[in-house]
């Protein structure tokens, strides 16, 4: 007689995804996104919520490595099944240059925006109690996007124009770096490695770039939490918020991933010595 352990695996293999490639990327590119989300966002809720409260829980250097540590265990999560991209603006970058197929744009981005959206919401439901009381306590009631909502998205500190740039600069360095990381023909890099390399990078990108536009780097990981903000109280001000500022962390960083991407290809890319053209599907970013 089989065990219910045994009876329980075999249900399981029953919804294992074996042969459609796609989804099982689609899927894990979701669920790497949303830990992303998780662990970053969460780093920041501890921050700001403990720094008004009666015990301080962290400063920037906390946020800068624990997003880094996020990204690499977004990373580890997606690059399995999928591309490990966790990132709307590197999956278009990388299909302009042809390392991804056009098809699997739309659908990365969308599976990316919405475990955004889930991981914002997972960090909204653990620290909701402390977020009503500071919202009480100190906004008169009111969720307000550069408090609170500061939690979730980014907020400017300059001129929306000035943060456009900031973003294009930071983005195109994710991108230019994320390739130089993957870059098989310039030095064997175990694929183990590459998560942690990424994770250094933005951790160092978050310490250099975040005083101007919070630097995200990620349509994704402003715009689904910004969408969780306008359904979970903050209303429209998540979108009108500092001049209609929403727009600048989604419309830079495409910006920026594709001309980080173009202009690495151009001065390194196309020169490493016995560099294939093709590239296999699905491999971690690329």
């Amino acid at each position: 007689m089989e065990s219910h352990w045994v009876i329980i695996c075999k249900k399981v293999d029953k919804i294992r995804l074996t042969s459609k490639n796609l989804t099982k990327a689609c899927l894990a590119e979701f669920c790497g996104t949303c830990i992303m989300i998780i662990f970053g966002c969460g780093v920041i809720a501890q921050v700001f919520l403990g720094d008004h409260g009666s015990k301080k829980h962290g400063d920037m250097a906390s946020i800068c490595w624990n997003w880094g540590f996020a990204v690499m265990m977004g990373v580890f999560f997606a690059g399995g099944n999928g591309s490990g991209h966790i990132n709307p603006a590197i999956t278009l970058a990388f299909a302009v240059i042809g390392r991804v197929p056009w098809i699997r744009v739309p659908l990365y981005s969308i599976s990316q925006l919405l475990g955004a959206f889930v991981g914002a919401c997972v960090v909204l439901l653990v620290n909701w109690p402390n977020i009503e009381n500071y919202t009480k306590t100190n906004d008169s009631g009111i969720y307000t996007v550069t408090t609170t909502g500061s939690i979730f998205v980014t907020n400017p500190a300059a001129s929306n124009l000035h943060c456009f740039m900031d973003q294009i600069v930071g983005t195109a360095l994710l991108t230019a770096g994320a390739l130089a990381i993957v870059e098989k023909r310039a030095w064997e890099m175990p694929r183990c490695l590459h998560p942690p390399m990424f994770g250094f990078l933005v951790c160092a990108l978050v310490q250099a770039y975040a005083l101007n536009a919070g630097c995200a780097l990620n349509p994704a990981r402003d715009l689904g939490p910004r969408l969780v903000l306008l359904c979970c109280g903050w209303g429209g001000s998540a979108f009108t918020s500092g001049n209609y500022y929403f727009w600048v962390p989604i419309v830079g960083p495409y910006v920026g991933a594709v001309l980080g991407a173009l202009l690495y290809e151009l001065t390194i890319g196309i020169h490493v010595t016995g560099r294939r053209t093709t590239t296999e599907e699905g491999e971690a970013l690329e």
